[in-house]
């Protein structure tokens, strides 16, 4: 009996082996996988950094996180793509891709609209830790986004942005550069918004060596009148430090405010000692990566 048992356990392992052996041919998922990826074609080049800011508001003695995202980027073929992250969502994410056609740079996705230049401006390479709030209303205040496609070109030194966003409104930016070299640059900025949204802005950017100023000027459609206005100066001690001061109106029946900041660059992070007009001093310390 105990023989019969064995035997019989033995071919069902011959057996069960057998069918393992035989088992189905994955060649054909492997090559319906490969087809996936390469019509998809994830390109090369993929680049993914950021950077965080610790806080500390001495009045309210409060420490947290100030600005702060993750950034995505490459390329496929001929399209780039970019992806970032906002932790805090407070100026919103970026997902837009962009290529070349018809001698212009494209881009199509969730972007901000191209209005002043404190309003485009990248947060962590801002001087100040928060934003002037001129050039956007409503949710793209303070750098927010927004959707919709943009084309990007040169026409007699005059540089220019076109946008066309989901509410089939255009604004327009355009650049020129008056003086540019070693010595003084001297560069001027005009953006016009087909909404009433946006307004109207003109824009000054003068530099010296270490000494540079700015003028933005216009129709404040955040919530102000027609004579908005904001001019920093900034003066660079050295290579490492600087220092900004910062006059914005409104033009809506509050008082002007004064806002200073000193940047300090120090082992790979950068320091911001900014000092508002109502007393409160905050200090903040961003790392990139």
């Amino acid at each position: 009996m105990k023989t019969l048992v064995l035997s019989v356990l033995v071919a069902s392992v011959a057996a069960g082996t057998a069918s393992a052996n035989e088992g189905p041919d994955w060649s054909g998922l492997d090559s319906e996988l490969s087809k996936l990826s390469s019509s998809l074609n994830f390109g090369d080049g993929l680049s993914i950094g950021g950077y965080l800011e610790a806080t500390y508001d001495t009045e309210a003695e409060v420490w947290g996180t100030g600005r702060s995202r993750i950034t995505a980027s490459g390329s496929g073929g001929g399209f780039g793509y970019h992806v970032s992250l906002d932790d805090e969502a407070s100026e919103g994410d970026d997902a837009y891709i962009t290529f070349s056609k018809g001698s212009m740079d494209w881009t199509m996705g969730v972007f901000r609209r191209p209005t002043t230049t404190n309003h485009l401006e990248n947060e962590g390479e801002m001087h100040f830790m928060d934003r002037s709030a001129l050039g956007a209303r409503g949710a793209e205040v303070g750098g927010g986004r927004t959707t919709g496609i943009m084309a990007t070109g040169n026409s007699g030194g005059v540089g220019w942005n076109i946008h066309l966003g989901s509410d089939q409104n255009f604004t327009g930016r355009f650049t020129y550069d008056v003086l540019s070299g070693d010595g003084m640059n001297l560069s001027l900025a005009y953006s016009v918004g087909e909404t009433t949204a946006i307004g109207d802005w003109v824009e000054a950017h003068l530099s010296n060596g270490p000494f540079s100023l700015s003028a933005t000027m216009g129709d404040d459609d955040s919530g102000g009148g027609d004579s908005a206005a904001v001019y920093v100066a900034a003066y660079d001690i050295n290579d490492d430090i600087t220092l900004g001061l910062r006059h914005t109106d409104h033009d809506d029946g509050n008082d002007t405010t004064m806002d200073a900041a000193l940047t300090w660059n120090c082992d790979g992070a950068r320091w911001t000692f900014q000092q508002n007009d109502d007393q409160d001093l905050m200090v903040g310390c961003i790392v990139g990566f």
